[in-house]
């Protein structure tokens, strides 16, 4: 059994380093390059430090290496975010930079935990976050003694739209040396601004990522947005499909397809990079959209050459800004945010916390973005490039990529065609890309004559002057809009004016019928109210006499016969003695018929809850029983007298129907108004209906007591009783 035990123990350490081994292998090289350092740090203090236990990762050992080697140690070599004025041995790291140096040694510390090296708890604790939080503050405090510049990271921090026109007519302007790797420049710095991507992503994006899909019904010209697919980078490590695209802006000078089209024009057609071929996958899969120009065409682009050529294009424009490849990504969603775009679209454009819908079932791409960033009317309808009116016409079309005319119609679910969907898309943007060089060229040719990209042969060709001639003579009629444009962008807001104004009219006849609603039932209410008043008045004013009938003399053995009751109209005033004497009995009758009734022995409730039913059992009644007004106006309390609970019961009930009559005479309401009003208060307390009960009860007798409101209580409470 032992013997048993150490090889099982053998086994899962084994399997444990293994899928380490695995892990590790399969981690984004920036992070290894990031944390081996950091952890080989650790090691070194470990070494000096003697421990007993080696290099065994504890908390107490990781705050103590932060604060002898980590946080005090100047910089190694100046930072680029370095203030130039501060000498090197007066720099520190910042809180962040501490910060990945907890995350590295915590990922030393799990590595020593899965192969059973390493028992103690996370030296990631409470103590190590709140030591960064304290960093934090510290940092904070040293920017504001040194005056730090406040406009970073704010709208001054970046370009505007006037901005990025400049940057872009510089870096055309200098195409005539160059050429390359100035497109490549404009075309990365637009699909960060248009797509919000990062400047990693772009440079790990490749052709066989990008296409395009007609959007029908956006507008007069047919719209082809260029639209490319990741699934990997900084966030997301684990090949979720990422989408985003952009629509053809009217101006061309910023076009994110016009920069691509013209990049990829200049790259394949006049340099030595030759046409790729689609035969197979292997042979376009891995070409990058953004290449080196001192290595193949699978080579990436490197961080460092991307940020100088942008620090570069920021000092032809004269622009100043602490980002540099992130800027697109940071000021595209300010830009985005000043023209009125919502929140939600931009956080869809810019793939920032996308739902799992977004993500797997819908295709991500936020229209209404991306038509306000490409100068569009937002609605859906007001696509419209009017330099596309005049088609190019096939004879120039076919210049550009010669070798992209024997894969047309290669591609498809045909019986003769290759199944293969990137490369359909791919073929698909080439196709357009092709009249959106020649629509835009001129404009273009006419700014920036000096460009190396016009001596490519179409051009140079004789169908090319006419066709420009006719586009020419289209944009300097100027930016008129069609008719349908104009229509289809009036309708959304003519219908939104529509759909306010039959709003506001229900609201308006809501109100005048609550308002008469509440007139009648004010009405009914007063007429009821007249009608019992009247009714007990000239109940109080009759007199009640038994006689007996008349004896008869036709029978000569009298008959018993039952008394007859005769109602009289009002007797003559009586003695004060015969008043007396007959008050108890007549202040006990009500009527005629209840002489000689049952005293009804009727129980309220327990199950009423809320004001509305009390109110409805007070006034109206219970399942067919009868209710405590009618009960009280009949009997008095003698229907309830003798029973302790339920006079209690009433008692403490009756303080909300006082509330009530007390509410509709203060707001001059009706009492079912008064009612809803009183109820709406009772749910606003959270409390239950006998709660409320004590609770009214304890502000009655203050308003009593203090004489601000006895006498209106006593007026407008309980009904007296007859």
């Amino acid at each position: 059994m032992p013997e048993r035990a150490i090889v099982n123990n053998a086994e899962l350490r084994a399997n444990a380093q293994n899928i380490l081994t695995m892990l590790k292998a399969a981690r984004p090289k920036n992070t290894s390059s990031a944390y081996e350092p950091k952890q080989e740090e650790f090691r070194q203090f470990c070494r000096r430090k003697q421990y007993q236990d080696g290099e065994t990762v504890t908390e107490d050992k990781l705050l103590l290496f932060l604060v002898e080697e980590v946080v005090d140690r100047p910089l190694r070599s100046r930072s680029r975010k370095a203030d130039r004025a501060v000498p090197l041995s007066q720099t520190r790291l910042s809180w962040r930079s501490v910060r990945t140096y907890v995350t590295a040694i915590t990922d030393l510390y799990r590595s020593q935990r899965a192969l059973g090296m390493n028992t103690h708890p996370s030296p990631r604790e409470d103590s190590a976050r709140d030591y960064i939080k304290s960093l934090q503050r510290r940092d904070a405090e040293r920017q504001k003694a040194n005056y730090a510049d406040k406009g970073r990271d704010t709208l001054l921090d970046g370009y505007s739209e006037a901005d990025l026109k400049r940057i872009a007519g510089e870096l055309w302007g200098h195409t005539g040396q160059s050429a390359e790797c100035h497109f490549r420049t404009l075309a990365d710095m637009l699909l960060g601004h248009y797509m919000l991507t990062r400047g990693g992503d772009r440079r790990t994006l490749e052709i066989s990522d990008l296409f395009t899909f007609e959007f029908a019904g956006e507008g007069p010209t047919r719209c082809m947005p260029l639209i490319i697919t990741t699934r990997a980078g900084k966030q997301n490590q684990h090949g979720r499909l990422k989408t985003a695209g952009a629509l053809r802006s009217r101006d061309p000078l910023i076009c994110v397809l016009g920069a691509v089209a013209f990049y990829l024009l200049l790259r394949w057609d006049l340099t030595d990079e030759p046409f790729p071929s689609l035969k197979s996958r292997a042979q376009w899969y891995d070409i990058r959209l953004l290449k080196s120009t001192e290595a193949g065409p699978s080579s990436e682009f490197a961080y460092n050459s991307q940020r100088d050529w942008v620090v570069k294009a920021f000092a032809y424009a004269g622009i100043q800004s602490n980002k540099k490849t992130y800027i697109g990504r940071s000021s595209g969603a300010k830009m985005a945010e000043l023209k009125g775009v919502s929140e939600a679209q931009i956080r869809r454009a810019g793939r920032w916390n996308q739902e799992q819908m977004v993500g797997c079932y819908l295709n991500s791409l936020p229209r209404k973005f991306m038509r306000t960033m490409a100068g569009h009317p937002a609605q859906i309808g007001g696509f419209e490039i009017r330099r596309s009116r005049i088609p190019p016409p096939d004879s120039l079309l076919t210049l550009i990529w010669p070798d992209l005319n024997q894969w047309a119609g290669k591609f498809g679910p045909g019986p003769e065609q290759v199944n293969d969907l990137s490369a359909a898309g791919f073929t698909g943007l080439l196709f357009y890309l092709r009249e959106v060089i020649l629509e835009d060229s001129v404009p273009l040719m006419r700014q920036f004559p000096e460009s190396t990209v016009w001596s490519h042969p179409v051009f140079q060709h004789e169908d090319y002057r006419p066709y420009a001639d006719r586009v020419a003579a289209i944009i300097e009629e100027g930016e008129r809009p069609s008719q349908l444009a104009v229509l289809s962008a009036a309708l959304p807001v003519l219908t939104d004016f529509l759909k306010t104004a039959e709003a506001r009219n229900e609201a308006q006849i809501f109100q005048l019928s609550a308002a008469l609603t509440a007139e009648i039932r004010t009405a009914e209410e007063r007429l009821a109210g007249t009608y019992q008043s009247s009714l007990r008045d000239l109940l109080a004013g009759s007199v009640f006499r038994l006689e007996p009938p008349p004896a008869s003399t036709s029978i000569p053995a009298p008959v018993p016969t039952p008394a007859v009751i005769t109602a009289l109209a009002p007797a003559p005033a009586l003695s004060s003695t015969s008043r007396s004497s007959h008050s108890g009995e007549s202040s006990r009758v009500m009527s005629p018929e209840a002489e000689g009734t049952e005293l009804p022995k009727h129980r309220m409730s327990r199950a009423v809850k809320n004001v509305s039913d009390l109110w409805r059992e007070w006034t109206t009644g219970l399942r067919g029983g009868p209710s405590i007004t009618a009960l009280d106006n009949r009997w008095g309390s003698r229907w309830r007298a003798g029973r302790q609970a339920e006079v209690q019961w009433y008692s403490l009930r009756l303080e909300v129907i006082r509330e009530i009559r007390r509410v509709a005479g203060v707001r001059r309401l009706s009492e079912e108004s008064a009612m809803c009003f009183v109820e709406a208060e009772q749910r606003q307390s959270n409390c239950s209906l006998d709660l409320y009960c004590k609770r009214l009860r304890a502000n009655r007798k203050t308003r009593e007591a203090s004489g601000a409101g006895g006498a209106e209580d006593k007026k407008k409470g309980r009904r007296p009783t007859r």
